[in-house]
């Protein structure tokens, strides 16, 4: 659906509105592409928005509420995140929503769906809806959206004092994209939607090697100094997130004490 407005489109919280054109208006590389599917209802960025920054500005303690089950769905409860609440420390918990960053060695640069910043803690998120996974396109794009942000987030100036994590945001879960459709439907559907298995295949890939060997994602962070993490602890850091799980938790953390 396309609306007339383009706040039909978004969660606006009161006082936020200037925070929402501006967000709208980001430019990246020349380019300002948020506004190319502003009243759009399937558009990633108003959703990742209207998510995210509800989440951002919630109370301290819902906000910790919140993002500790986030962690936990992404990571089917092995996840080495976990924010105590009650410490100052937790009160530095920063979340932006395209935000940009550069890597140091590197110098590839990119623009993140959703980062959170907090002591010791690093974590990129890339969101999807019913687009399927960028992938390479050598030689102006030698890495796929997945490659890219590992490649960053493990270079960017913030990885001396933090670990990093990623997690992929996407509508089904990881082995329910895995499947394929069949001919005639990836002919009928809409878009890029017959490709979503990509963005799974892809993740699955790097989070777990081939023939039991993590050499795929080795081969991708080639170029990038990942000490002090191994790529076995890079893998473990990748998590995988559904939207129904991300609205659950935020839903809960709206009403929790």
């Amino acid at each position: 659906m396309i609306y007339d407005d383009f706040k039909r489109n978004h969660v606006i919280l009161p006082g936020r509105e200037n925070a929402l054109i501006e967000f709208l208006n980001q430019d990246y590389k020349g380019m300002q592409h948020k506004l190319k599917h502003i009243c759009n209802s399937h558009s990633e960025d108003a959703l990742t928005w209207s998510c995210f920054d509800i989440l951002a500005n919630l109370p301290q303690k819902k906000k910790i509420f919140v993002l500790n089950r986030m962690f936990e769905d992404a990571y089917q409860d092995k996840s080495r995140i976990q924010i105590q609440d009650g410490q100052n420390e937790s009160d530095q918990i920063e979340i932006y929503i395209g935000k940009q960053y550069t890597g140091l060695s590197s110098k590839e640069s990119t623009e993140v769906d959703v980062s959170i910043e907090m002591p010791g803690v690093l974590v990129f998120i890339e969101a999807k809806l019913y687009n399927a996974l960028s992938l390479a396109s050598p030689p102006e794009k030698p890495h796929d959206q997945i490659a890219r942000k590992l490649r960053i987030g493990l270079d960017s100036p913030l990885r001396d004092s933090r670990e990093f994590f990623f997690i992929f945001l996407d509508i089904a879960p990881v082995d329910k994209l895995t499947k394929r459709m069949k001919k005639e439907e990836a002919l009928s559907s809409s878009g890029g939607f017959h490709n979503k298995w990509k963005s799974a295949w892809w993740f699955k890939y790097y989070k777990y090697g081939r023939n039991n060997s993590l050499r795929p994602l080795s081969e991708e962070l080639e170029g990038i100094e990942v000490f002090p993490m191994s790529v076995c602890s890079i893998a473990d850091n990748m998590g995988w997130l559904t939207w129904s799980d991300l609205f659950k938790n935020i839903l809960q953390g709206m009403i929790s004490e």
